[in-house]
C-alpha cells in the first residue's frame, strides 16, 4: 500500500502542478525566446522541472515522516536536532535543494558555465558527504576493482571522517556525466524524461531484485513524478524540463544506480547512446578547433537526426527504442555478457553517428 500510494501521489501531485506552472510562466511572461540550437520557433515555458522536484521532495518527506522505517531506510541511521532520518536520505534532499534553487535562478535568469559547474560540484559533495558513494567495481574477469585504497582523513567537529580519493572522483565524474548528458538531450520534445522514466521504472526493478525496498520506493516516486509530466512534454512541448528539472533527473539516476549497489553498467546502456554522442560530439568540436563544453549548436544526435529528414516523433520513438533494447539486456544480462553488450552499444552507435553525417552531407550537395 505504500509503494501504491506514494508512486501515485508523486504521479498526481506533477500531473496538477505541470499545467499551473504553464498557466503561471505565460501569466507572468516566463518565456524566454528560443535559442539557436533549440528545435522549436515559439516561446515555451522551461519551469516544468520545478513540478517533478517538488512532488519528489513532498512524498519522500512524507514518507520519512509517516512510512514504515524500511521504506527509508539506506543504511545509514542519522539524527538531528532530534529527528531521526537515514543520512543518506537527507544527503539526497539537501543536493536536491541546492541543485534546484541553483538551476532555477539559470532557468529564469542565466548563469554563467563555471557557476553551474561549481555548483554541480557542490552538489556532488553534499551526497558524498552523506555517504553516498562508489567504494568498489564489479569486474566480470575477475576480482571487484576497489576503489579505497587511498584515503585521507578529516577531522570536523570532534569526528573523523575520511576522503577517499579515487572513489570519491569516480562518483563525482559519474554524477556529472549523468546530469550533463540528461541536460544536453532535453533539446527534443521529450527524450530526456522519457529516457529517465524508463531508467527510473529500470531501477526499480534492480533494487526489487537485490532486496533494497527504500531504493526501489525512491525509484518508483522518481518514475511517478517524470510520468505525471511526461504528457505535458511529449512532441509538440507545452512546457520544458529546463535545467532545473534534466539537471535534477541526472543527479537522482546517478544516486540511484549507486545506491541500488553499483549498477553502473545498466544505466549505460540506456544512456549509451545519448553518452556516447556527447562524446562524439565533443571530439568533433575539438577537431573544428572550437570550445567542446561551451559551444551551443545543433550538432547533437537529435538534431542530425532531423536534419537527416526525420520527425520529432520519429526520432523519439527511434532513439527510445534502442536505449529499451539495450536497457532491458543490461537487466538481464550479468557479467562478461554485459561488457559485450557494451561493446556491441560504442560499435552500433558509432554507425549510426557515421550514416547519420554521411546522409546530413549527401542532403547538402
Amino acid at each position: 500500500m505504500t509503494y501504491f500510494l506514494a508512486i501515485t501521489g508523486s504521479f498526481l501531485l506533477t500531473a496538477v502542478l505541470t499545467p499551473a506552472l504553464v498557466r503561471f510562466a505565460k501569466k507572468r511572461n516566463l518565456l524566454p525566446p528560443p535559442r539557436k540550437r533549440d528545435l522549436h520557433a515559439k516561446k515555451t515555458p522551461r519551469l516544468g522541472g520545478i513540478a517533478i522536484v517538488v512532488s519528489f521532495l513532498v512524498v519522500m518527506i512524507c514518507l520519512a515522516a509517516f512510512a514504515l522505517p524500511e521504506t527509508t531506510d539506506f543504511g545509514f541511521p542519522f539524527a538531528i536536532f532530534d529527528v531521526s532520518i537515514d543520512k543518506r536520505l537527507l544527503g539526497i534532499l539537501l543536493a536536491t535543494i541546492l541543485l534546484s534553487v541553483v538551476m532555477l535562478f539559470d532557468d529564469l535568469r542565466g548563469l554563467p558555465a563555471y557557476f553551474k559547474f561549481f555548483a554541480q560540484i557542490l552538489v556532488g559533495l553534499t551526497l558524498i558527504a552523506s555517504g553516498i558513494g562508489i567504494t568498489y567495481l564489479n569486474n566480470p574477469f575477475g576480482l571487484a576493482i576497489a576503489l579505497d585504497s587511498v584515503k585521507f582523513p578529516l577531522e570536523i567537529g570532534g569526528d573523523v571522517y575520511h576522503i577517499v580519493l579515487w572513489a570519491d572522483l569516480l562518483f563525482l565524474a559519474w554524477v556529472g556525466l549523468l546530469m550533463n548528458a540528461t541536460n544536453f538531450i532535453d533539446g527534443l520534445d521529450g527524450l530526456a524524461s522519457t529516457l529517465s522514466l524508463l531508467s527510473a521504472l529500470i531501477l526499480v526493478g534492480i533494487s526489487f531484485r537485490v532486496s533494497q525496498p527504500a531504493t526501489a520506493l525512491m525509484a518508483g516516486v522518481l518514475a511517478g513524478a517524470i510520468a505525471g509530466f511526461l504528457p505535458y512534454n511529449l512532441p509538440p512541448a507545452r512546457v520544458f524540463l529546463g535545467d532545473t528539472g534534466s539537471m535534477f533527473l541526472g543527479m537522482m539516476l546517478a544516486v540511484l544506480t549507486v545506491i541500488s549497489g553499483g549498477k553502473l553498467a545498466t544505466l549505460l546502456l540506456v544512456f549509451g547512446l545519448v553518452i556516447l554522442d556527447s562524446l562524439y560530439v565533443v571530439v568533433k568540436r575539438i577537431i573544428r578547433r572550437k570550445n567542446p563544453f561551451t559551444t551551443a549548436d545543433q550538432t547533437h544526435l537529435h538534431h542530425r537526426f532531423l536534419q537527416a529528414g526525420f520527425s520529432p516523433t520519429s526520432t523519439l520513438i527511434f532513439i527510445v527504442a534502442f536505449s529499451l533494447l539495450f536497457g532491458a539486456a543490461g537487466l538481464l544480462l550479468e557479467g562478461k555478457l554485459k561488457i559485450i553488450m557494451v561493446a556491441v552499444l560504442a560499435a552500433v552507435s558509432l554507425t549510426i553517428f557515421i550514416a547519420l553525417d554521411l546522409k546530413k552531407s549527401k542532403l547538402k550537395t
